[in-house]
């Protein structure tokens, strides 16, 4: 038998044989970039949890300062209070003393 008589005779073979091929490869190299793909995410996914961490760490450092600094800040108008409550009791201490040595 030849070639060319045996494709004739099952030339319906060829087109379907050939239909099953091409969709085997097109599934199989959609399949391969899908799991490329998922991989990629998956990275992606990993990093981005590694940078909340990360930006997590640096927002309570930051609420840390923060506090710090109100807290100095309420020191400081604390301290402003009672010098400006001394300085009022020497400034009446002073009046009190020019009144003695006026009289």
């Amino acid at each position: 038998m030849n070639l060319v008589d045996l494709l004739k005779k099952n030339i319906v073979m060829v087109p379907v044989v050939a239909s099953v091929l091409v969709g085997t490869f097109t599934g199989v190299r959609y399949i391969v970039n899908l799991t490329d793909t998922i991989n990629q995410n998956e990275l992606r996914l990993t990093n981005l949890e590694r940078d909340v961490s990360v930006l997590e760490k640096n927002i309570t450092d930051i609420n840390t300062r923060l506090s710090s600094a109100e807290a100095t800040w309420q020191m400081a108008e604390n301290l402003y209070r009672q010098l400006a409550d001394q300085v009022r009791e020497h400034s009446y201490d002073i009046k009190d003393l020019n009144r003695e040595i006026n009289y």
